[in-house]
């Protein structure tokens, strides 16, 4: 059953001139109670939580008037929301996409390039550029999670694994590690890359950076920087208010967060 966002709901005004982003990253129509399941939210979850956004009077906005609203200070409505998904899970397509559809409401998918380029057999499904494609002209949009470093490396030959973005690899030809130079290179051309093979696929995209794992230090920014990004999101929880161009995010896309849980957590930073 889709929401009439027209419809009589809540004229509270819990926040003004500030955004909250809400995160979620695969979406499951058959979500088992207590299965282990990390990072995952049922169909139904999906549909209880923009009922309690349409119910509570939250305004959900579109990644452009987020973008500007941040960079430029456009105004708002009150109670502003936008909603994102990382990792680029077919799932966006097969399962959200139909529910972001029907309520009217639009949602920005963070994506592994690789993932949508190559098959793995041994993986999730992820979005192929088609399904890309097709969203992108309903409203949706499509930013950068990495090319290819959204994943672990050694950063010796007996180091333990760290995350791609934030560590100089270990160079099995070379038998030693990157260098800084190698080490901001291979950031820097990943993510001009993932832009290029936007262009390419579904047309030019605002460069949008989402850290894998949510990690990132200076190098990275200096490097994000140096590749266009214009804002950066985290995995870090609160509200956003312009002028920054590091984006706070609340994890919504847990299999128990429904949308009593959600509005608790979301009230906690109402005041903030």
């Amino acid at each position: 059953m889709s929401l009439d966002w027209k419809k009589e709901s809540s004229k509270e005004v819990y926040y003004k001139d500030k955004v909250m982003v809400l995160l979620y990253h695969d979406v499951q129509k058959n979500l088992k109670v207590g299965a282990s399941n990390p990072s995952t939210v049922s169909s139904n979850q999906l549909e209880d939580h923009l009922r309690l956004l349409k119910n509570r009077g939250f305004h959900v906005l579109s990644m452009g008037q987020f973008v500007e609203f941040m960079l430029n200070g456009k105004d708002i409505p009150p109670n502003a929301v936008v909603l994102t998904f990382d990792d680029g899970y077919e799932s966006f397509y097969t399962e959200a996409y139909p529910i972001l559809t029907r309520n009217g409401v639009t949602a920005s998918n963070f994506v592994v390039g690789i993932s949508s380029d190559l098959f793995n057999p041994d993986a999730e499904l992820h979005l192929n550029w088609e399904q890309m494609r097709e969203m992108k002209a309903s409203g949706m949009g499509f930013y950068n999670h990495t090319y290819n470093q959204h994943r672990t490396v050694h950063s010796t030959t007996t180091g333990s694994q760290k995350p791609a973005l934030m560590s100089g690899m270990y160079l099995e030809q070379k038998q030693r590690s990157e260098n800084e130079q190698e080490y901001r290179k291979r950031i820097f051309s990943d993510l001009m890359f993932l832009q290029k093979r936007f262009e390419d696929e579904i047309g030019e995209q605002q460069k949008l950076l989402a850290f894998p794992y949510g990690v990132y230090d200076d190098i990275v920014l200096e490097e994000g920087n140096r590749a266009g990004m214009r804002l950066f999101f985290t995995v870090e929880e609160g509200i956003n208010a312009s002028g920054s161009r590091i984006v706070k995010r609340i994890n919504a896309g847990e299999a128990y967060v429904s949308a009593d849980f959600l509005w608790d957590r979301m009230k906690t930073f109402f005041e903030k």
